[in-house]
């Protein structure tokens, strides 16, 4: 594979939404691909780090390949949800925030999280209308 520009990177996904992750700096990438799309190039390309079934993790180092799989019909732009920063946790303070009453946890797969569509309302706000009403709060 040749490689990849910045410029190239920026063409292939020039209509992307870029999504706020959090305030560490890093960005990273989920990409899932539609079913017509995965032929198993995304998994069996071995740049991806597979998150759950049909939805895979990649980063700034990874994106240029990225970019090649789209230019090369894998997958799709479409196909990614891009984030600027990201939050962590250490383990044991989740499972502290968990136990509070901070988080919800729910069963998610990749089409709950729909990264070939971006709606009016955020991710958070989606999820929660999909689980119902709760008095959690």
């Amino acid at each position: 594979m040749r490689s990849t520009t910045i410029r190239d990177v920026s063409e292939v996904f020039s209509y992307v939404a870029l999504f706020f992750g959090g305030p560490l700096e890093d960005g990273f990438f989920l990409v899932s691909p539609t079913k017509d799309d995965d032929d198993g190039g995304v998994e069996k390309s071995g740049v991806f780090e597979e998150v759950m079934k049909g939805l895979y993790y990649g980063t700034k180092e990874s994106v240029g390949y990225a970019a090649e799989m789209v230019k090369r019909n894998v997958v799709k732009a479409r196909d990614f949800r891009f984030f600027d920063g990201y939050c962590l946790w250490d383990k044991e303070q989740l499972d502290e925030e968990i136990k509070a009453g901070f988080w919800i946890v729910v069963a998610c797969s990749p089409s709950v999280i729909g990264l070939a569509s971006v709606g009016n309302v955020g991710l958070w706000e989606e999820i929660l209308g999909l689980i119902g009403p709760r008095n959690v709060w």
